[in-house]
């Protein structure tokens, strides 16, 4: 019942912000955004759960490169793309008409392609080379409705001249025909990465959490004029919160390719709707692609890594492994939830250099500081309260989550009697 309390609470305060906070002014409504994405994505994800279980959808242990001993369901991308894709529909409709700015129709297309793509791969896998068709399909939709790379900023600061090219100051070099495919490969890149580095309790969803986190704040300053990319990395903040409620160790559920996916794509379309756009006199002096890499700086950093490490051992990039560098921390002796702060830690610290960049690190320390006191309360208030209401159990019984039932012995649940 508590619980229950809270997601009503949040999602009934996301709804009274759009009156009162953002004037039913769609580009005012991220805060409304993230608070009814938060809501939804925090009850969803313990039914799409339960509902993965009865259908026997599990990821289940084996290969060397997986870290958890018993199965976990893997459908986590459901719960988040239904609730980006309701938060936007509620949002809409209250506000008026879907804006045109800010490449969202690309965003909300090339989004459900991929994440209907990483869906099926969840349910039956699907070969590397149909999954990178589909992927570069999804980016292009995408780019056909104004998620483009056309230009990259030039600082007014910058000014080089070396002989066969030269760099002009403050005039940004047009693209041209290569706006397409590098368009195409930017986004069919973050969103692997992002699936790359799924392979530990809570860390694509924390990291992308933090990404996102970061690109609202930094998008406010460097696209005032549209402020809807900030918008969608707010949605998408809130989904991931909500989720990673049940995805951090010991993981109740996993985000599959699907959750991957999609965090990925939406987090690379973002980066360019939002932050390489940019057109503040802020971004005439930092260079907005430094801004991206920061931002970005773990999962880019990882998945070159991966594929100079494949390559040079004559392995195909598409090949799994065990050496991505949370594997390698975790043989270290670190635990799970350390590496986890560990990579967090790094995350958040070059996000903040980021925001700093363009004078948005108050806003994005905001922002940040009321993330942490959620999962504080997730993890300290509420699941206090629940093994206290659980404490009559026998000890060999499972917690179970909302809408499950007793599974047979030979089908064992994780363990979520620990706290989160």
């Amino acid at each position: 019942m508590a619980i229950r309390f809270c997601q009503f609470l949040l999602f009934a305060v996301g709804i009274a912000w759009i009156f009162y906070g953002a004037h039913e002014s769609l580009n005012q409504t991220q805060i409304s955004g993230f608070l009814i994405a938060l809501s939804l994505s925090w009850w969803l994800t313990p039914e799409i759960r339960a509902r993965a279980m009865r259908l026997g959808l599990m990821d289940k242990p084996g290969e060397e490169r997986r870290i958890h001993k018993i199965p976990v369901p893997r459908l986590g991308g459901v719960a988040i793309y239904i609730s980006i894709f309701v938060t936007f529909t509620m949002l809409v409709a209250i506000c008026g008409r879907f804006p045109k700015q800010g490449g969202l129709a690309g965003i909300a297309v090339g989004g459900t392609i991929i994440f209907v793509l990483g869906l099926l791969d969840d349910l039956e896998s699907i070969p590397a080379k149909v999954k990178l068709s589909v992927q570069v399909l999804a980016a292009c939709a995408a780019y056909s409705l104004g998620v483009r790379i056309k230009s990259i900023p030039i600082p007014t600061t910058f000014d080089f001249d070396l002989g066969i090219f030269h760099l002009h100051g403050g005039v940004p070099i047009e693209l041209g025909m290569w706006s397409l495919p590098l368009t195409v490969f930017w986004l069919v890149a973050i969103a692997n990465a992002v699936n790359l580095i799924d392979g530990m309790d809570g860390l694509a969803a924390g990291v992308s959490l933090i990404s996102a986190l970061t690109m609202w704040a930094v998008a406010l300053a460097v696209n005032i004029d549209q402020p809807y990319a900030a918008l969608i990395a707010a949605v998408l903040s809130g989904a991931l919160l909500g989720f990673l409620r049940w995805n951090f160790n010991p993981a109740h559920i996993f985000l599959g390719d699907s959750g991957a996916y999609l965090a990925g794509f939406i987090l690379g379309a973002v980066s360019i709707t939002g932050v390489l756009k940019g057109t503040t006199a802020v971004t005439l002096i930092v260079p907005t692609f430094i801004i991206v890499w920061l931002i970005l700086f773990f999962p880019l950093l990882d998945t070159s890594w991966a594929v100079v490490r494949r390559l040079s051992k004559g392995k195909s990039i598409f090949s799994p492994d065990a050496e991505h560098i949370h594997h390698r921390l975790l043989q270290a002796g670190l635990s799970q939830k350390m590496t986890a702060y560990l990579i967090y830690g790094m995350s958040g610290l070059l996000g903040l250099v980021a925001a700093h960049l363009v004078n948005q690190e108050l806003y994005l320390l905001a922002l940040g500081g009321a993330v942490i006191a959620m999962a504080l309360f997730f993890a300290e208030v509420l699941n206090r309260h629940r093994q206290r209401r659980n404490k009559g159990q026998r000890s060999s019984e499972p917690d179970l989550l909302p809408g499950e039932y007793n599974k047979p012995a030979e089908e064992p649940l994780a363990d979520t009697t620990a706290t989160d």
